[in-house]
């Protein structure tokens, strides 16, 4: 095992250590070739006898703990197969999904046509993607992405915050969410996204209502641990503390009822 594979799952250590998130971490290579693919790895179509989408792979390493390699051959969301290069953006395909949206994500042509300026493609065309759980990853990240709660992704956006400081800039479309935002986005801003996942994400990902997504560049992941750890010991910690230093009130009607049935439970004040 490489030392830079090692730093990583420390990172993924970390991570789990502060955040106690309920599924893995996730760590996720761009690849060019078949090389590339680390040993043990499970692939939808060879292994698993289906086509995914990519929301699905996200969830099956996050929650199973596999490695997974998928490439084109492994993927049938239109979408994704577009905005990775695997199937060329003609003219038709984005007519089509213009045209998908409308009276779905959009009320009209002109709507939905705004919502194509906005999607980030990948500049040169890779043979496909490695995921792999951080705290045992088999592959050096360009993403790592944390699948998390409200709570979870405020201590996040804090760390990387107390490292670079001002807000936290993202974009959302609540859709096209972990394989658009979550990497290709990520890759190419070089920042930190807060991802609201959308309805592919929960319907064929998985994702829970109470889940958000927090994807980080390569660049930014030492930055990020840095940071967690400093407002951890500078008291900003997950659970987030509760202050219960008080004493409780009750409305008055229901404060004598109490009082009245207690037998002694509670004390009486002078």
């Amino acid at each position: 095992m490489s030392g830079n594979l090692k730093i990583y799952q420390e990172y993924g250590k970390k991570i789990e250590e502060f955040l106690r998130p309920l599924s893995f971490p996730i760590a996720i290579k761009l690849i060019q070739n078949e090389s590339e693919i680390p040993s043990n790895h499970k692939r939808p179509k060879s292994d698993l006898k289906v086509q995914t989408f990519l929301c699905q792979a996200f969830k099956m390493v996050r929650s199973y703990g596999w490695t997974m390699a998928i490439t084109e051959e492994d993927i049938n969301c239109k979408l994704a197969r577009s905005i990775y290069g695997w199937d060329q953006m003609t003219e038709e395909a984005n007519n089509f999904a213009n045209q998908f949206s409308i009276d779905l994500y959009a009320k009209d042509l002109e709507t939905s046509n705004k919502f194509s300026k906005h999607l980030y493609m990948l500049k040169k065309k890779c043979l496909g993607l490695v995921i792999s759980p951080l705290t045992r990853t088999k592959v050096e990240p360009d993403v790592v992405q944390i699948y998390c709660n409200p709570g979870q992704v405020t201590r996040l956006i804090q760390a990387y915050l107390y490292m670079e400081g001002g807000v936290l800039d993202f974009t959302s479309a609540g859709r096209v969410g972990s394989c658009h935002e979550g990497v290709i986005k990520t890759i190419q801003t070089k920042k930190p996204q807060l991802v609201v996942l959308g309805n592919g994400d929960r319907v064929w990902g998985g994702v829970e209502d109470s889940e958000v997504m927090f994807s980080i560049p390569k660049q930014k992941i030492e930055i990020v641990i840095k940071g967690l750890e400093a407002t951890h010991k500078a008291g900003l910690r997950y659970p987030i503390p509760k202050y219960m230093n008080y004493n409780p009130g009750f409305q008055k009607a229901f404060k004598d009822k109490a009082n009245a049935r207690a037998g002694g439970t509670i004390v009486r004040e002078n």
